[in-house]
C-alpha cells in the first residue's frame, strides 16, 4: 500500500502527524510488511503556520500511483482550494482507493471534485465553507462515504488513523497500537455511508 501525504504552507502538523503515527505504527509492528509513504507538495519544502519546516520527498508525484492521498488541514487551506495549479494536481489522485481528509483538509479535496454527491464534515468553524463542495455537511467526527474519508478538527487525527488501521488489519491488532500509543479516546460513533446512500 502506497500513501501520499500532501503537505503545504500553513498546515496544521498534528492533522498531519496524528494520523501519521498510528498508520507507520502497522508497518513498524509487521502487521502489513508493505507499506510505503511519501511527503508530497508543490515544493522541496513546506513550513506550519509558526515557521517549522519540513523537506517532502516528492515534488507534484502522478497521485494516480498511490492508494491513498492524505490532505491534513491548516490555514494554507483556506486560499489554496482556490489555487488552479495546486487542485489540478489533487485531481490526478482521482481513481485512488481511498482520500482521506483531516480538519480543513476537506475544503481542498472538495475543490478537487472529490467530495460530489458525497457526505462529509470538517473543522467545526468550516462546515459553512464545505458545503459548496458536497451533499451534505455532517458534524460526525469521522465520515466513511465509500472510501472517501474526512475527519472533523485537529485532534481527530488520531482517530481518523485508528480508524483507517482498523479497516485493514482489524480491530485486534489496531487495539494494540493504541495501547502502544497510550490513547484512551472517549467512545464516538463513526457515520458509514452506503453505496445507495443510506446511512449506518
Amino acid at each position: 500500500m502506497n500513501i501520499a501525504y500532501i503537505l503545504f504552507d500553513e498546515i496544521t502538523l498534528l492533522d498531519f502527524i496524528g494520523f501519521y503515527d498510528p498508520i507507520k505504527n502497522m508497518k513498524t509492528k509487521g502487521f502489513i510488511k508493505n507499506l510505503n509513504w511519501d511527503l508530497c507538495a508543490t515544493k522541496k519544502s513546506i513550513k506550519d503556520s509558526f515557521g517549522l519546516e519540513i523537506i517532502v520527498d516528492k515534488i507534484k508525484p502522478d497521485l494516480s500511483d498511490y492508494d491513498m492521498i492524505v490532505v491534513p488541514g491548516g490555514y494554507g487551506t483556506r486560499n489554496l482550494q482556490y489555487n488552479t495549479d495546486f487542485i489540478e494536481w489533487l485531481k490526478t489522485g482521482k481513481n485512488v482507493e481511498y482520500v482521506v481528509s483531516i480538519c480543513t483538509g476537506s475544503l481542498l479535496i472538495g475543490a478537487a471534485g472529490f467530495l460530489e454527491n458525497k457526505t462529509a464534515t470538517t473543522n467545526f468553524n468550516e462546515y459553512k465553507s464545505l458545503e459548496k463542495y458536497c451533499k451534505k455537511v455532517v458534524h460526525d467526527r469521522i465520515v466513511d462515504d465509500q472510501n472517501t474519508i474526512t475527519a472533523g478538527a485537529v485532534a481527530s487525527s488520531l482517530d481518523l488513523g485508528l480508524y483507517i488501521s482498523e479497516k485493514r488489519i482489524g480491530k485486534e491488532k489496531t487495539e494494540e497500537i493504541r495501547i502502544g500509543m497510550d490513547y484512551h479516546p472517549e467512545k464516538f460513533e463513526i457515520l458509514t455511508v452506503a453505496k445507495n446512500g443510506s446511512i449506518k
